[in-house]
């Protein structure tokens, strides 16, 4: 495993709501730059790559997901889930809405033996999936920075970054 923190967006920009997990990533990574962090951390576009992000996940130490979620939440309802509680989350329905979703991206790479120090997911719950092309909604817009600051915050927790 590399010593390099990845913060991973999933989902497709060109699908309405779907698209926020990636706008979040590259919005971190505009944050990001300024605090000479490039050494130490990876944002990566995954788009609907599924399970092709294997390799990734699976060099990760400590892994950022970024993504639309549905939960049944009201739309835009920020989800924040740490260690355990990914995997846990997902045992009990998908949370993803990608066809190959983070939950099999993720048991995929236990099963390669990948272990990681911090893991933890940002999920906005979508609220139209459906409008190819469309753009991210209003419910979805407002919970962009609450979701970057707390991304933030867990890179700050994980010893990447000072915001003081």
């Amino acid at each position: 495993m590399t010593d390099k923190i990845t913060v991973l967006g999933v989902g497709n920009l060109l699908w309405a709501d779907e698209g926020i997990g990636p706008r979040l990533a590259m919005a971190l990574e505009g944050r990001l730059q300024g605090h000479g962090l490039a050494q130490r951390v990876e944002v990566i576009d995954g788009g609907t790559q599924g399970l092709y992000l294997l390799p990734i996940v699976t060099e990760a130490k400590k892994l950022l997901l970024f993504d639309a979620v549905s939960l049944g939440l009201e739309p835009g309802a920020l989800v924040i889930l740490q260690g355990d509680e990914v995997e846990a989350r997902f045992s009990h329905l998908p949370v993803s809405l990608h066809q190959t979703s983070l939950q099999d991206l993720l048991a995929s790479a236990r099963l390669l033996g990948w272990q990681p120090e911090q893991l933890a997911l940002i999920g906005i719950q979508a609220k139209d999936t459906e409008n190819w092309g469309g753009p991210v909604t209003p419910e979805v817009s407002a919970a962009v920075e609450p979701a970057l600051q707390a991304g933030l915050r867990l890179l700050e927790d994980w010893g990447v970054l000072s915001l003081d």
